[in-house]
């Protein structure tokens, strides 16, 4: 039976998922993995996860789905800086006889929660700073940003009809591509930064460094990486969450990266942040989940990113970091 389709990615039907499951019990390599319990996360996932214990005692995760990239990326980063990611008990790329990767990891339950008052942010922003610190001696292939890409965003979510003057940042990307990689070298970043992929080790009140996971590593401007983050994230009803860029900026300063001027820095945001905000109209349309933030805050949002990157005549606290009311 397939556990994969023509893509690559795990089948989900009843009979794929326990036909998995008897390829995990047939695994040498995964004597030492009690409990199948299915562990679903509250977000979208190509892979599959099942909670138990390994050798008996510590509570793990089994990741079926993971490519030898990402494995290999946790591998190294775990030597470079163990609090960044979870640590790797096994790992392999087969189950029995059929070719899918996997992991043990250790399982973290504590997530980044929106009652920190805006100490989640800050804890993402380090964790994203010291995820490109690391990056930079791990000899391992990566994704990269390109201005074509750039591009296929803004004209994506003009095809979507997003909000505001995409036209105008369409006009003027060279102009602010050159600008951003001037200011803002690429260098491989995690390539989707945002709180549902950040853990900690310990519950509130400790607020111990952020842990990442699910790392998609690309080379790419760190501005654009935390202004796709700012955008998912820009609800008023929370702290925080307002130039991104500038935190990730102070934590940059604090691991020993460049930085460039906090002026450039505010203006390549800007652009970034009306890049991001076509590419997520795209993604997600203009009626979100409700529970996750109100059609028309969304929709607002998306318009003030697009208007400042159209003029680019500040930082993204020009006009997207005002308070908008639902």
């Amino acid at each position: 039976m397939n556990v994969l389709d023509a893509s690559g990615r795990l089948v989900r039907t009843p009979e794929a998922l326990a036909h998995l499951h008897d390829l995990v019990r047939a695994e040498p390599a995964l004597r030492r993995f009690t409990g199948t319990r299915p562990a679903p996360l509250p977000w979208g996932s190509s892979a599959l996860f099942s909670a138990g214990r390994w050798s008996g005692e510590e509570e793990v995760l089994l990741k079926i789905g993971v490519s030898p990239g990402q494995r290999l990326w946790n591998r190294e980063l775990a030597v470079r800086d163990p609090s960044l990611v979870p640590r790797t008990l096994a790992d392999g790329a087969r189950l029995a006889d059929v070719e899918v990767g996997w992991s043990v990891l250790e399982r973290l339950q504590h997530g980044l929660d929106a009652s920190w008052c805006g100490a989640e942010f800050t804890l993402l922003a380090d964790a994203a700073a010291r995820f490109q610190r690391a990056a930079r001696s791990v000899d391992a292939s990566s994704g990269e940003l390109t201005l074509e890409t750039v591009r296929g965003w803004l004209l994506a979510g003009a095809e979507r009809d997003a909000p505001g003057p995409v036209e105008s940042v369409l006009a003027r990307l060279e102009e602010d591509w050159s600008f951003v990689t001037q200011v803002c070298p690429p260098e491989v970043c995690h390539g989707d930064l945002h709180l549902a992929n950040a853990l900690v080790r310990e519950p509130a009140p400790a607020l111990t460094p952020a842990v990442l996971v699910d790392a998609e590593p690309c080379r790419t401007p760190w501005v654009v990486e935390s202004g796709y983050a700012q955008v998912l994230n820009s609800d008023p009803t929370r702290a925080g969450w307002r130039n991104l860029a500038a935190v990730v900026a102070s934590r940059r300063t604090a691991h020993g990266l460049p930085v460039a001027r906090s002026e450039d820095v505010d203006r390549a945001a800007t652009a970034a942040l009306a890049w991001n905000a076509a590419r997520m109209w795209d993604v997600l349309g203009p009626v979100p989940d409700p529970a996750w933030r109100p059609a028309a805050v969304w929709e607002q949002q998306i318009l003030q990113y697009l208007e400042a990157g159209a003029g680019n005549a500040g930082g993204p606290s020009s006009s997207a970091g005002r308070r908008v009311d639902p």
